[in-house]
């Protein structure tokens, strides 16, 4: 395997996903037929997480009880309620 420049390795874009999620994102996205397809969905999976936090700190405090509650009555519902009604 050659020898990759270090804004390429693994490390480097993993660390930049999950400290710069935006910026994760460009770089993955620039780069995404030059690294492999498992590094590729690693580094976008770990952007859209850390993502998710990172946009929780920019909603108001009201709204951001909202949306954790909503997304708690959601999980609930499709892991619990909707498994129920199938049987």
């Amino acid at each position: 395997m050659e020898k990759q420049p270090w804004y390429r390795t693994e490390k480097f874009m993993l660390i930049l996903c999950f400290i710069a999620p935006p910026i994760g994102y460009i770089v993955v996205i620039m780069n995404r037929r030059k690294i492999s397809h498992t590094q590729y969905i690693s580094c976008l999976t770990i952007a859209t997480l850390m993502m998710s936090i990172w946009l929780l700190k920019f909603v108001p405090q009201p709204y951001s009880n909202i949306i954790f509650f909503s997304t708690c009555a959601i999980v609930f519902y499709f892991t619990y309620i909707r498994k129920r009604k199938k049987d």
